[in-house]
């Protein structure tokens, strides 16, 4: 089957969201329902989307329809124009003012994200962000289905999935170091000589289990021959949260650095120097969809990221 420029040019909308349709319900005549067509209507559908696009989508059994490997790259693809083209219909309908849909880490809000959009806003242009912190997995999901428009903080390669890799641009930004801290209250507090055994029957402040920096922890304890911390309070995707419990309940944790820094501007915590543990920097990029990255608005706020961090976000 070979590409059609003259089917091309007669897609509509509907056929993209044919394809969610034929991989949530498994069934034309289902598909049909929902679209108020018969279901060969919906199969003349299917065959215009596929001459157009010159590869089968979908798969056909006794069954029902599955969307085939090259119908489900296309549901992918698809998947983050038409959030694109509803973002872009909520914003007609309200007051037509840009919104830039913002992931991130909650880590990053009290002083990267702050400085970046208080330089754009010297500018004229009158744009809108919305910021969503959430974990990296999330946040990767989001921006492959078009609910966001870019994402700034880590990322861990190794969780998102290949296909999804190819579709982004990422620029790093920073690094920033983690590292252990506590209050200035807690016993270790003022400890020069610390060792990775001295943290043993400590009381904890962690994220969960599967988050990259209790894993970091973990794994640099047990590379010492010593167990895995115990959290006595755990908090998901907020940094700053878990400093703050770190604080009331006087217990240790383990947070980036880019996080606790206006708390040791304040004098309220120490971070512990333990030279026999080593934890790895985490590294803080830009990301978004490669057919995006030449939005102006999304440009300038890369640039914007790009010279706070190399000026110390001031």
């Amino acid at each position: 089957m070979s590409y059609s420029p003259q089917h091309f040019d007669r897609l509509r909308l509907r056929h993209l969201r044919l394809l969610a349709l034929i991989d949530r319900h498994g069934s034309l005549r289902e598909v049909g329902k929902v679209l108020n067509l018969t279901q060969p209507a919906v199969s003349q559908m299917v065959k215009d989307l596929e001459l157009a696009l010159g590869v089968t989508l979908i798969d056909r059994s006794v069954r029902g329809v599955t969307l085939c490997p090259a119908g489900r790259l296309a549901l992918e693809r698809a998947r983050a124009g038409l959030a694109t083209f509803d973002h872009l219909v909520s914003e007609l309908h309200e007051d037509q003012v840009l919104t830039l849909r913002i992931g991130t880490n909650s880590a990053l809000v009290p002083n990267i994200l702050p400085a970046a959009l208080r330089r754009l806003g010297s500018t004229k242009e009158t744009i809108r962000y919305r910021l969503r912190t959430g974990i990296v997995s999330d946040m990767m999901h989001e921006l492959a289905e078009g609910t966001l428009d870019c994402y700034v903080g880590r990322v861990d390669w190794e969780w998102v999935p290949h296909n999804v890799v190819e579709a982004l641009r990422y620029d790093p930004l920073t690094r920033t170091e983690l590292v252990l801290a506590c209050p200035l209250t807690h016993p270790l507090a003022g400890n020069s000589a610390m060792e990775a055994g001295d943290l043993a029957g400590q009381r904890w402040a962690l994220p969960p289990h599967d988050s990259s920096n209790r894993l970091a922890l973990e794994t640099g304890l047990r590379n010492l021959g010593l167990g895995a911390p115990v959290a006595e309070v755990e908090v998901a995707a907020d940094p700053s949260a878990l400093i703050h419990l770190a604080r009331e309940l006087d217990l240790l944790t383990c947070v980036p650095m880019v996080a606790l820094e206006t708390h040791l501007a304040s004098r309220e915590f120490q971070v512990l120097n333990v030279p026999d543990l080593a934890l790895p920097p985490i590294q803080i990029g830009f990301v978004t969809l490669k057919e995006q990255a030449e939005i102006p608005p999304l440009q300038a706020f890369r640039q914007a990221l790009i010279d706070v961090t190399v000026s110390g976000w001031r």
